[in-house]
């Protein structure tokens, strides 16, 4: 891992006050894992685009492979269009 990952890592973690966005257990500094809601996959970077894939909005902090499930919104259509509205809405304002 290099510092500019370790760095993103870093600001992930104080993002959800260090809790998992789930269950609410406390994290540890490498006790944690970020979730994709929209699943990072080869169709749907084609789909979507790696800026939406890759969007902060778009990853969870959970603390296990349990909680990182529960995040999956892929077979939902109407959740999928919802969160790449409000990272294109955001992203918007900085114009």
């Amino acid at each position: 891992m290099n510092e500019n990952e370790k760095q993103q890592r870093l600001i992930a973690l104080a993002s959800c006050d260090g809790r998992c966005e789930v269950c609410g257990k406390q994290l540890s500094q490498n006790g944690w894992q970020g979730a994709h809601r929209i699943a990072n996959t080869k169709p749907n970077r084609t789909k979507w685009g790696a800026w939406i894939i890759d969007h902060p909005m778009n990853i969870a902090i959970v603390c296990s492979l349990g909680c990182n499930q529960l995040c999956n919104i892929g077979n939902n259509p109407g959740k999928c269009l919802r969160l790449v509205k409000e990272i294109v809405e955001k992203e918007i304002k900085k114009f």
